[in-house]
């Protein structure tokens, strides 16, 4: 009989290899199913690829992965070279590159959704004198507009608008007045089908969209509700739902996000396709209710179960479990942004955006006239304050309006030289995340052309497929280096233990005479 020995030292160095490698096979699978684990809670909880402003799970935007200048809202149109709300406004700022067009949406007689910045027609219109003052008689008071004179939208029907004429709002002589009353007022209904014509045929042939911009959005704003139900009791919001429902290519336009958004990468952005605002919080709460009862009048049922949008596990998230409920953003006047309960008010809501007018992150007129530097520096803290804050609650910033007149109302001002100046304190100090503006192609050349630091950024990926990548390869890894050491193992093993069979195999055992009458022992027996 023959045995193996291996010394107790070298007996030492092979156990404590084989521990090692187990230990990296067993590491390996361990960060293989953590891995695992992430992807499957990724399944189980899905997140808003789409959102109006990008965002990471710890709300950290500073080393976020969409880089592009902040969002362009034309508008009303491209207003500045055009008459507002006219559809050759429109298109011109589809051609300039806007982000969004931003139709203002009010009610005719009829209940004709059509687009107008006034509920008085005589501020941008020439009803007034229309065909010897053929409509004269319909100029009245209004209570439900402060006790103002006028000629109200609500009083014409759809045939009758048709008969007027768009002029530009700007009359000091600062703008082109060559398109004066030639454009007519468009309905909700022909501003979507140019918009489904520019993104479905035009914009394909141009070459865009980039992977950070998607197709051109619309941008709604539905104009003082309050003033429909009290004069008219009418429901502004009502009528915008039936109209989107039953106009056939608003689904495929407004809500293909639903499912289109699933496909992006981690540094790929789209654009909401449809925004709506509103100066009433208690019409965005309207609107988010009603959207989330209609959702099978504006998406597609089998599309909607066959992706798994909907997460029917969690706690309820419009941005997840309701993704067709488009984006929610609350206008802003200067006469609220400063109170003391306005952010207790803002996170009330169940919204994606606020829409300050510019003037909340300016410093007072009052401080620019006397040119008082330490009020001027307290007021700009206090407005990338207010921006931060906006932002620590996933809300996207878009201030109001950007206009290239010096003297004019909301025009530049005192603080900046130019639009461009004033741009790039928005773009650069304030770190904003959109803004409205009538010049579109100052907003597009500010932001082409960045800050100091850095270019302007938008928002976090929603989800980082990089680490989840990074985690894969670091099992794979380990399971390969465990492999590996095991194999050295083993081959080590095995070359050692030929050699000792044959360097310490054992002195043979002398022979034993059998011829011998040996006496068993009686344990042997046993």
């Amino acid at each position: 009989m023959s045995s193996i020995i291996i010394p107790r030292r070298q007996s030492t160095d092979y156990h404590l290899l084989l521990l090692i490698s187990l230990s990296f096979i067993f590491i390996s699978i361990s960060a293989t199913s953590d891995s695992t684990t992430i992807i499957a809670n990724n399944k189980k909880k899905k997140i808003n690829r789409c959102p109006l402003r990008p965002y990471s799970h710890n709300n950290n935007n500073n080393n976020n992965n969409i880089h592009r200048p902040p969002l362009i809202l034309g508008h009303r149109g491209a207003s500045f070279h055009i008459p507002e709300h006219t559809l050759p406004s429109y298109r011109l700022a589809l051609e300039l590159g806007a982000d969004y067009i931003e139709p203002d949406l009010v009610a005719t007689k009829d209940n004709v959704l059509v687009a107008l910045h006034d509920v008085d027609l005589n501020a941008t219109t020439n009803v007034h004198g229309y065909n010897n003052g053929e409509f004269s008689e319909r100029a009245r008071l209004s209570e439900a507009n402060g006790g103002k004179w006028g000629y109200y939208v609500n009083d014409f029907t759809w045939v009758e608008l048709q008969q007027l004429r768009v002029r530009q709002r700007v009359i000091s002589g600062a703008r082109y007045d060559g398109y004066d009353y030639l454009f007519q007022i468009p309905s909700f209904t022909q501003i979507v089908n140019l918009l489904h014509e520019w993104n479905t045929r035009e914009l394909t042939l141009i070459g865009r969209p980039s992977k950070t911009g998607g197709v051109t959005g619309l941008y709604v704003e539905l104009k003082k509700s309050y003033y429909f139900e009290q004069d008219g009791n009418v429901s502004l919001a009502d009528l915008f739902l039936d109209e989107l429902a039953e106009h056939p290519k608003a689904s495929e336009l407004l809500f293909d996000h639903v499912t289109l958004c699933e496909g992006l990468r981690y540094d790929e952005y789209r654009v909401p396709p449809l925004v709506l605002q509103s100066f009433e919080g208690n019409v965005l709460e309207y609107l988010r209710m009603k959207f989330k009862e209609r959702w099978m009048d504006f998406v597609e049922e089998d599309a909607i179960l066959a992706s798994g949008v909907v997460n029917a596990t969690g706690e309820e998230d419009d941005e997840v479990d309701h993704p067709w409920i488009p984006p929610l953003v609350l206008l802003v006047p200067e006469s609220k942004c400063r109170q003391e309960t306005f952010w207790f008010d803002v996170e009330s809501l169940h919204i994606s955006g606020l829409g300050p007018n510019k003037n909340c992150l300016l410093p007072s007129s009052n401080a620019m006239e006397s040119n008082d530097t330490l009020a001027i520096a307290r007021a700009k803290r206090e407005a990338r304050e207010w921006v931060a804050k906006a932002h620590s609650i996933r809300l996207a910033v878009h201030p109001y309006t950007i206009k290239l007149e010096k003297d004019e109302t909301g025009g530049v001002p005192q603080l900046f030289s130019s639009a461009e100046e004033e741009l790039r304190y928005y773009y650069c100090e304030l770190k904003i995340d959109g803004i409205f503006t009538e010049n579109i192609e100052i907003a597009q050349i500010v932001g082409a052309e960045g800050c100091e630091e850095k270019a302007p950024v938008v928002g976090k990926p929603t989800v980082c497929i990089k680490e989840e990548r990074n985690l894969w390869l670091f099992g794979v890894a380990f399971l390969a280096i465990g492999a590996f050491l095991a194999s050295i193992v083993s081959t080590y093993v095995t070359f050692y233990c030929k050699k000792e069979v044959n360097t310490n195999r054992p002195l043979p055992l002398p022979e034993v005479d059998t011829s011998l009458d040996l006496v068993q022992d009686e344990e042997d027996e046993i």
